[in-house]
């Protein structure tokens, strides 16, 4: 491997690794950050009125869930916040409170729908080595508590997305620890990119420094989708003399 270019690329240390909730408190402005909250807010507080149209979609799709369904149409509200700033949604387009019941359902399923909980995800594989070495993260439910099913939502990765034969499973702590000693000690060709407001970006290795070859951009305002497309020219223009220089060696 002469150069490697990785996208995104957390390195979690746990499987509630605990940086991503803090970062979600420090994303965006503030004002962004309350019309999310306030959304989160709106849709629980509407839970009663909402859920059943919730149910009937999920029984027409077919989704079976491995925790009771009010308890999934909560953890959809924890995802929320996760999701929206995830994927660079504008947060322009969150509908306002006083929106009608319909507005708000339509757009938590557009965002954070409950086929991320289905028994038979399609990311199952990932899900599994998520909470056995890759980590992930975890949901704050303070500001949410006196609306929600759940008393916690600690180790709901376990809970909700693992086949009861793997609950028992423990994380390991090898791979990560392993890759921070490689990169401590090492100085490959690599170019890391992230986007500013990509919760995942919260466990990046933006930590590292003095390294020649190792670089990291953070692409401001950048999503999970942040490339070397989607960079401004200046940091475009880095990255690519940095990728010239390299294949011509």
């Amino acid at each position: 491997m002469d150069v490697s270019v990785p996208y995104v690329a957390p390195l979690c240390y746990a499987r509630e690794d605990g940086r991503h909730e803090p970062f979600l408190r420090r994303v965006g402005t503030e004002a962004d950050r309350k019309k999310t909250e306030d959304f989160q807010l709106e849709v629980l507080k509407r839970k009663a009125r909402l859920l059943p149209r919730f149910e009937k979609m999920c029984t027409e799709k077919n989704y079976t869930f491995r925790a009771p369904l009010e308890e999934i149409y909560d953890f959809c509200v924890l995802e929320y916040s996760f999701s929206i700033w995830q994927w660079g949604t504008d947060i322009r387009s969150i509908p306002e409170t006083s929106a009608s019941d319909d507005t708000l359902l339509d757009h938590l399923l557009a965002i954070s729908g409950p086929s991320y909980f289905i028994v038979d995800s399609p990311t199952l594989s990932f899900f599994v080595q998520a909470a056995r070495e890759l980590g992930y993260y975890g949901y704050d439910i303070a500001p949410f508590k006196p609306y929600l099913s759940i008393k916690t939502s600690k180790d709901y990765l376990r809970r909700l997305m693992l086949p009861e034969d793997m609950r028992k499973m423990k994380f390991d702590k090898t791979l990560s620890n392993k890759i921070v000693r490689f990169l401590k000690k090492n100085d490959p060709k690599m170019i890391f990119i992230y986007g500013q407001n990509d919760p995942w970006t919260a466990a990046g290795v933006t930590w590292l420094k003095n390294k020649k070859n190792i670089h990291v951009f953070v692409e401001p305002g950048g999503s999970h989708l942040a490339r070397i497309g989607t960079m401004s020219e200046d940091q475009k223009q880095k990255v690519m003399s940095l990728l010239r220089g390299w294949l011509e060696e």
